[in-house]
């Protein structure tokens, strides 16, 4: 999976009062416009990137801010009228070179890499990220204002070599794979190398040393681009696949077809989607009442989906978004279904950035009818620190009236205190009603300061107890909700912890949530006295948790163990220990103990990952779950196993299990997977899920599908 689980990935801004001297901000460069197009083989030569722009001024950004990199980077960057071209040769032996992947969508964030963050409008708000492993794996995603978006992908290329002093890189990029504004010369650039032995973080551009160097607002300027093409502007990808399920077996072509009508403005069209390809989700058990989120892993949702971002929810603040792209393709009672056909039209002009996304699926409940899903974004920048937005959502998955949504949201981003970044948000929401009296609005606010020393963000959200969106994400309305996340981290520089500790930091959190009326359902909050990252970036931290829970009906959390509806008041330590990501063998470990409402609970959560080379990759992660209540216990855990096999650069092998007692189910998911170019992928996988309510030995089949899928990309 591309996305990056284990990683905590912030969200810095724009500083626009740093000292550029103790920032290493660079000076504008700019970008020869080349006659004859480098070759994309990961030798370089003085003749191919001649006319290039040479860059050699790189510093290390982490653990220690300023130092000197450990082993030189020289790196070209130019462009010709249809791609934009980088190369890099990275000066370290080979045997401090951790490179253990080599199937292309595989994670390679524990490993070395190279990377750029390419910002084609120049306003530090959302970016392209394209990064390459020793081997030539390459990572793409998105960054938007409020999250990064690791799911997404396009057609790129990249070609790596090892070399006698290192390895060496060539990156080319499509314009078609870009948006951007033909009459905008100026574009933002950040180059990355991450290093695994020993941990460091090294980048061309910094203009704020308290935040996440490889987002939007860290990129410097490149100047004098211009003359751009993306030919034709048509890329159509054709599909077939052949499906074996319990309910029948056929073949299915399907196209998805794109067209700039300008360089920022694209439009989709879809035909008898197929998502058979698209990764299974990771399931662990649910310990709480309220249900779970998933991130969207389908590209035709994926394709600008930063476009319909709305008033900072992200994968990690999810309750009350309005916009859930899951919800399509998908319903309560007939689980997967079709989608017939869909449109999506999006882009950017000046300041303004919009997109509109309309499907036609079957009806849940019905399937022999058809339902219309639509949403509308739009979002308006007002000078550099001001952005205004509205949203509209339409029907759902059952057809039912009553399903429009409406809301509003304004960002606020600036600097405070001279290179303190401040973040602010407030937003509207309004569902329609079935009757007059229902309480469809939902509005909230929240103000940030995501800086690397001093971390704050205080939030207030109310949703009403009937506003719940058909195409939005709720899992608990009725509520007012309150909620204070802070940490002071110090990063040591001199003296004798600075030889061993990258920081260390304390947190305090507080959340509370209240009915309508304002009267208290829970409260929590989290001192977290110790969390310390070392020099080879494994972790420890320890946690204490302190809540008060009222539950106004009984919760029955397994077999045995139930909740009678009254006031809570319980707590619990944690400890957390997480190794060192760049040795074969590595994982985590969470040990929890103290109460849960009026039973004792202990927890451990575990993960193990093996990675002797870069043609196997074994993982196995336990999570278990005691409670015990009285002369009454419930056991429950959840185990999942996962099998990376790269026969080679284009075959690989993918299977997970998992395992849950508390839904009594396991599911087997297996994919071979044969990528010979970016632009043509073979696929056959077996998905199977059994109910185990009564045993292994009378276990009952929910779930039996056989897949092949074959998928071309053609562009003109």
């Amino acid at each position: 999976m591309k996305y990056a689980n284990y990683v905590c990935l912030a969200i810095a801004l724009p500083s626009l009062s740093v000292n550029a001297e103790q920032t290493n901000q660079r000076a504008p460069i700019e970008i020869a416009k080349l006659t004859q197009a480098p070759i994309i083989d990961g030798n370089i030569t003085a003749s191919e990137w001649r006319d290039a722009a040479v860059i050699e001024q790189f510093v290390e950004f982490r653990p220690n801010l300023g130092d000197t990199p450990l082993y030189p980077i020289k790196a070209w960057v130019a462009y010709d009228e249809s791609y934009f071209y980088v190369a890099a040769e990275i000066s370290q032996p080979q045997q401090s070179i951790t490179d253990r992947v080599l199937t292309q969508g595989d994670n390679i964030w524990n490993e070395d890499y190279f990377g750029i963050t390419l910002d084609t409008n120049f306003d530090k708000r959302d970016a392209y990220l394209f990064h390459v492993s020793p081997s030539g794996v390459r990572e793409d995603g998105l960054i938007d204002g409020t999250q990064y978006i690791g799911q997404w992908s396009t057609i790129w290329y990249a070609k790596t070599q090892r070399t006698q002093n290192g390895w060496s890189v060539e990156m080319a990029i499509p314009m078609q794979s870009l948006s951007f504004d033909p009459s905008k010369s100026d574009w933002g650039l950040q180059l990355r190398h991450k290093l695994s032995k020993p941990y460091k973080q090294i980048y061309w551009n910094v203009n704020d040393p308290s935040n996440w160097g490889w987002t939007a607002p860290q990129v410097g300027k490149i100047t004098n681009i211009h003359g751009l093409t993306q030919g034709k502007g048509v890329e159509i990808k054709t599909g077939l696949s052949f499906k074996d399920n319990q309910e029948s077996s056929k073949w299915t072509p399907s196209l998805d077809a794109f067209y700039k009508f300008s360089p920022n403005i694209t439009g989709v069209l879809t035909l008898n989607t197929d998502f058979s390809g698209t990764d299974v989700d990771e399931v662990d058990i649910n310990m709480t009442r309220f249900s779970q989120f998933f991130e969207e892993k389908r590209d035709f949702f994926l394709q600008d989906s930063q476009v319909f971002s709305f008033g900072d929810f992200s994968n990690y603040d999810h309750n009350g978004m309005p916009f859930y792209s899951r919800r399509i393709g998908q319903g309560p009672q007939s689980g997967v279904l079709d989608i017939d056909w869909g449109t999506k039209f999006t882009g950017k002009v000046d300041g303004t950035s919009f997109g509109v996304l309309s499907v036609n699926q079957e009806k849940d409940g019905s399937v022999d009818d058809t339902t219309q899903l639509s949403v509308a974004r739009v979002k308006q920048q007002l000078g550099q620190h001001h952005q205004v937005g509205a949203i509209i959502t339409d029907g759902s998955a059952d057809g039912g009236d009553n399903s429009g949504l409406f809301g509003v949201d304004y960002r606020y981003e600036n600097s405070i205190f001279g290179d303190q970044q401040i973040r602010a948000y407030a937003w509207y929401q309004e569902t329609e009603k079935q009757h007059h009296d229902d309480d469809t609005v939902a509005y909230g606010a929240q103000i940030t300061l995501p800086n690397d020393k001093i971390y704050a963000s205080a939030i207030y959200r109310y949703l009403g107890e009937d506003f719940n969106p058909a195409l939005g994400f709720v899992n608990r309305n009725g509520i007012n909700y309150y909620e204070w996340v802070s940490h002071l981290r110090h990063r040591p520089k001199t003296g004798f912890l600075s030889n061993y500790i990258n920081y260390y930091q304390v947190n305090y959190n507080y959340f509370q949530r209240n009915d309508v009326d304002n009267n208290w359902l829970s409260k929590m909050y989290t001192i977290r006295p110790m969390r310390i990252q070392m020099k080879d970036s494994s972790v420890f931290q320890i946690q204490y948790d302190a809540r008060t829970e009222r539950l106004k009906n009984r919760y029955a959390m397994g077999r045995r163990i139930g909740f009678a509806a009254k006031d809570y008041h319980f707590d619990q330590w944690s400890v957390f220990y997480q190794t060192s990501t760049n040795q074969s063998v590595f994982g985590n470990i969470k040990l929890t103990t103290g109460e849960f409402y009026d039973s004792d609970r202990q927890e451990v959560l575990a993960e193990l990952n093996y990675k002797p080379n870069k043609h196997v990759m074994l993982q196995l992660s336990r999570n278990h779950h005691y409670y015990a209540q009285s002369v009454l216990s419930e056991n429950m855990y959840s185990t999942r196993l996962k099998a990376n096999i790269s026969f080679n650069e284009e075959w690989s092998w993918n299977t997970m299990i998992q395992h849950n007692t508390r839904s009594d189910n396991l599911s087997i998911f297996s994919r071979l997977r044969y990528q010979s170019a970016p632009d043509e992928l073979y696929q056959v996988s077996i998905n199977k899920g059994y109910d185990l309510e009564d045993g292994w030995h009378q276990r009952q089949s929910y779930f039996d599908e056989k897949t092949i899928k074959v998928n071309y990309i053609n562009r003109w």
